[in-house]
């Protein structure tokens, strides 16, 4: 029931992109559409990450983007230690912000394509790990 609920505001998100947004080209990326906001990928929500401020749908996009990175990882999280399980990334302290989260993602991502189709959940854990690793277990004799 409560996906269908966010699948419900995924749709409704990219109706009122969509009807506010002009097609805009651009030599190196293609334009954010409704269709950008509920394709459910790594490439998509990097795009999404990477909107420049002149795009008539930044903020939106933006938005869109923190809120995945932060329900990402406290899902992962949560998960985590009700498993009692090891996290997959470990932020440094102090955290790094949202923005610097979303800039760093970006770079992974156009340096890893072959990630681009993977579900956006799955790819921002893939790079989590990559940019945020936990430090080693010291073993104990």
């Amino acid at each position: 029931m409560a996906f269908r609920g966010f699948s419900s505001f995924l749709h409704l998100a990219a109706f009122a992109v969509a009807m506010g947004t002009a097609p805009m080209a651009s030599a190196q990326q293609s334009a954010i559409t409704g269709e950008t906001f509920t394709a459910g990928t790594t490439g998509a929500l990097a795009r999404l990450c990477g909107a420049s401020a002149q795009e008539a749908s930044y903020a939106a996009a933006v938005h869109f983007c923190h809120g995945v990175m932060v329900g990402t990882g406290q899902t992962s999280d949560s998960m985590h230690k009700r498993q009692g399980t090891r996290p997959g990334f470990c932020l440094p302290s102090p955290s790094p912000t949202l923005d610097q989260v979303a800039a760093s993602f970006v770079a992974w991502s156009a340096a890893n394509p072959q990630f681009d189709g993977l579900r956006a959940s799955d790819g921002l854990l893939r790079f989590a790990a990559a940019q945020y690793p936990c430090a080693k277990r010291s073993t104990r004799r």
